[in-house]
This record gives C-alpha cells, structure tokens and sequence, in this order.
C-alpha cells in the first residue's frame, strides 16, 4: 500500500507538470502572437503617418512638360549646396 502512495504522488505529480508546462506554452505563445500582431499594426501606422501609403487610389495627374528647365529639374527646388548650408547652420557644425 506504501508503494502504491508513492506511485499515485509521482503520477501526480507528472500530471500537474504536464498541466503546468503547456499552460505556460500556451501563454507564451499568445504573447508572441500578440506581438506579432501589434508590430504589424505599428508599421501600418508608420507607413500611413509617413504618406508612404495612400488611403486613397493612385491620383491621375497630368504634368506639363519641363521644356525650361535643362535637366528636368524643378524651378522651385533649393539647391543641394544651399540646404547643405542650412541644415549645417541649424546643427551649429
């Protein structure tokens, strides 16, 4: 009968570490799924707040031709030269 207690304690005993184990395999794995997810939803945020996706469908523009200027280049664009010299005075460099 004394053995009999023994065995029922480590069958026990088992039982309620295979419990205890997969509970926690469990939660573990809801943690990583949450995240996961959160990191999806985070980038999408991210890519709408930086306009590098769009709600809205592709615009249809029509843009005149740049017959002007030699390179194609925009008239209103500052010059590299010049935003290198602004963005140096703003750093204090």
């Amino acid at each position: 009968m004394r053995w009999f207690k023994v065995a029922a304690i480590v069958v026990g005993v088992m039982i309620a570490f295979l419990v205890v184990s997969s509970v926690v395999g469990f939660l573990i794995e809801a943690v990583v799924a949450v995240l996961a997810v959160a990191a999806i939803a985070l980038g999408v945020k991210v890519a709408f707040s930086r306009k590098q996706v769009s709600r809205k469908g592709p615009r249809r523009e029509v843009r005149g031709a740049s017959y002007g200027n030699p390179m194609g280049r925009r008239s209103n664009t500052p010059d590299v030269d010049d935003e290198l010299a602004r963005l140096k005075r703003e750093t204090g460099r």
